[in-house]
């Protein structure tokens, strides 16, 4: 097995185990009294949950939890913001004035979650949630998960609505490539792999065809299975080998959908062909980009 192949099995053991479904010059810890009531710090979320009143501030996030240390959450903090500026800096974007945080917030909030039952990555509208179950723990190890999520952040704080404006496939897809890329699919075997295990589907597990969470099959392994054909896909779109479009025609995306436009219509005036006919030559031009990059 190839070193390629060990990172997309640690990244997606490491999902499967979690499941996803004004700054301070010098940050430091709050002093306000333990334990904030449920919800009075979260609004675009789910999840209301308290945290233990000690949040800490970074330059970027507010960290919040309900029982990771003062350590852990400091490190998060310095981590989440050295992650949000890789972000910014794969899309080239500098401006920002112009992120859109939900009303009340200035910075985006981040949970580490170490005793509610659910075990979680995910995103809302200028929100992070992640399951950390010790106190302490190697930050480091969370690179992609971070990564991950605050490119969803990023999307949602372009499009400035509390629900992201495109497809699945694409919100996921982009995701996954800010947080380094899985790999999975790295030549026509493992396509025709793809292709073969998904025989029983009518559309052969075709990405371009989940526009949203309910459009997996039953059943489907989303984040350690279909995950590496968005991963895919998004490597097309943005290698010159492949469609050759740039972050800088999604964040164009980004922008259209936050002016009203349709994820259908910015898809096709910035990607330059239309879903339905990605969807009818989605095989055949991922035959012709794996052939191209061997």
């Amino acid at each position: 097995m190839n070193s390629q192949f060990f990172k997309m099995f640690f990244i997606a053991a490491l999902l499967i185990s979690i499941g996803f479904m004004g700054c301070h010059e010098n940050p430091v810890s709050s002093p306000v009294e333990p334990v904030v009531e449920d919800g009075s710090w979260m609004i675009y979320s789910p999840y209301k949950w308290t945290h233990d009143g000690k949040p800490y501030y970074s330059v970027y996030c507010n960290v919040y939890s309900d029982g990771a240390s003062d350590e852990l959450k400091q490190q998060a903090g310095v981590f989440a913001d050295a992650k949000f500026l890789q972000v910014l800096s794969l899309f080239n974007f500098t401006d920002m004035n112009d992120l859109r945080y939900p009303p009340g917030y200035n910075k985006i909030h981040i949970y580490l979650n170490r005793y509610h039952e659910e075990s979680i990555a995910a995103a809302y509208w200028g929100s992070v949630f992640i399951t950390i179950r010790t106190a302490t723990a190697d930050i480091n190890r969370y690179d992609y998960l971070f990564r991950h999520e605050l490119t969803h952040v990023f999307e949602f704080l372009i499009e400035e609505f509390y629900n992201i404006g495109t497809d699945v496939w694409f919100c996921e897809g982009i995701a996954i490539y800010g947080g380094g890329g899985l790999g999975g699919i790295q030549n026509i075997a493992d396509l025709d792999q793809w292709i073969a295990q998904n025989a029983s589907d009518p559309k052969l597990g075709n990405p371009i065809q989940v526009h949203v969470w309910d459009d997996f099959p039953p059943g489907a392994d989303i984040t350690g299975y279909y995950y590496t054909v968005f991963d895919l896909t998004m490597r097309y779109f943005l290698d010159p080998d492949g469609l050759g479009k740039s972050t800088q025609d999604v964040l164009n995306l980004f922008y259209a959908i936050r002016n009203d436009v349709s994820f259908p219509a910015a898809f096709q005036e910035h990607f330059g062909i239309s879903l339905e006919d990605l969807e009818d030559e989605y095989y055949d031009r991922m035959r012709t980009y794996l052939v191209s990059g061997n």
